[in-house]
């Protein structure tokens, strides 16, 4: 009884709406031979009020009270007494999305789409709705449709994107992902996505130029910034990194990650080398043992002439991480060494970088044992002239 109290309540104030809607006349709704109920608007002409668009009204007042079962009801049997009803075809597939019935959204749409062939908005939701469902290749077809009446829609480009990204045609998803951000500029996922993209294709300038688009259009976003420093580093373009990095360190000090690729930065660059060993030491302040920075920080040291300074450093990388860089820590050990003229010492730190195997510094390694052996040789040559 209530339901039906509902119903009948809000077709009287559909019935009402005619008179309201056009300057608040208060017409009087009267019936006709057909069962259809009438309502004359501010003109005078009268308009006929259907079953089906008193339940549709209903359907509304359901939808505001977020009572979605009563609103599906009401609008079922509006497109039940009215096949041609166009609005209730599209509320219903609106209503079901919300309650993530996706098939009887697809249901609805389809017979919405019938209705109205050209209506872009229908081919999106229904290209939407396959997606929710998984079906990949039905949601492309709708959004091909889409575009293809609407060559420029933001969404039938991003989802096309999205679907091609999911297939692995990278091209594809890259065309259309650049699409979308000519559709909407300030799109700043679109910009990081197309920055992802052109990294897997191994096209780091095209990288660059996406990272740096959505690092203006969303400035708070560090992770943006934080990976273009790094697409810089990748490139060895360590003049564009160092600011990259060091605004990053103003919003996060503490940071060991910046502070790191800031050491990293400097060290590569010999008019700064000197500010490296600072940057290096507050990473290790921050993240506590870590080898591989232990091992840069040893060797910097060693190019800028701290030898002792290098050796500890060494040897704080090999405290409780014996398996971890040991071929970098004893060479920067070694190194140091040599510099020192402690060459037998020496001559046993690159023994142990020989020892462990490591293609990257054993030939190297055994390269300085014989260095070593020369150069002591020399030494003592040099001592028995003095």
């Amino acid at each position: 009884m209530v339901k039906k109290a509902l119903v009948l309540f809000s077709g009287i104030a559909f019935l009402a709406m005619f008179g309201c809607a056009s300057g608040g006349n208060k017409d009087v709704a009267t019936g006709n031979e057909s069962g259809k109920m009438t309502a004359k608007d501010e003109a005078g002409f009268e308009r006929n009020v259907t079953p089906a668009m008193i339940h549709y009204q209903s359907a509304q007042q359901f939808l505001s009270a977020s009572n979605y079962d009563e609103a599906v009801s009401q609008l079922k049997t509006a497109t039940s007494l009215d096949p041609n009803f166009l609005d209730a075809w599209a509320e219903l597939g609106r209503t079901y999305m919300k309650i993530k019935n996706f098939q009887g959204s697809i249901d609805a749409y389809q017979k919405a789409l019938a209705l109205s062939p050209d209506n872009v908005a229908f081919l999106g939701s229904l290209g939407r709705a396959y997606l929710q469902v998984d079906n990949m290749d039905k949601a492309e077809e709708y959004y091909a449709k889409l575009i293809a009446k609407d060559s420029l829609s933001y969404d039938g480009h991003v989802s096309l994107g999205f679907i091609y990204l999911k297939k692995n045609d990278l091209d594809r998803a890259i065309y259309h992902y650049e699409m979308a951000v000519i559709a909407q500029p300030d799109d700043a996922t679109s910009l990081g996505t197309l920055a992802s993209l052109f990294e897997k294709k191994g096209n780091d300038d095209k990288r660059i130029e996406y990272l740096k688009r959505a690092s203006v259009v969303a400035p708070d976003n560090y992770k943006f910034k934080q990976q273009l420093g790094s697409a810089y580093m990748k490139k060895k373009d360590f003049m564009n990194a160092l600011p990259v990095f060091e605004e990053l360190i103003k919003q996060f000090p503490d940071e060991a990650a910046y502070h790191q690729n800031i050491g990293l930065v400097l060290s590569q660059m010999p008019e700064r080398r000197a500010e490296a060993p600072a940057e290096l030491e507050r990473t290790l302040e921050l993240k506590g043992s870590d080898p591989y920075i232990s091992g840069i920080l040893a060797l910097v040291y060693n190019e800028l002439g701290q030898h002792q300074k290098a050796i500890a450093a060494a040897k704080r990388g090999l405290e409780g991480n014996p398996d971890q860089q040991t071929s970098l820590l004893y060479y920067q050990w070694g190194s140091a060494l040599s510099k020192l003229e402690s060459f037998d010492e020496a001559i046993a730190m690159f023994e142990k970088v020989v020892a462990t195997k490591d293609p990257q510094w054993v030939e190297s390694a055994r390269k300085q044992i014989d260095r070593q052996v020369r150069l002591k040789k020399i030494a003592e040559q040099k001592k028995q002239q003095e």
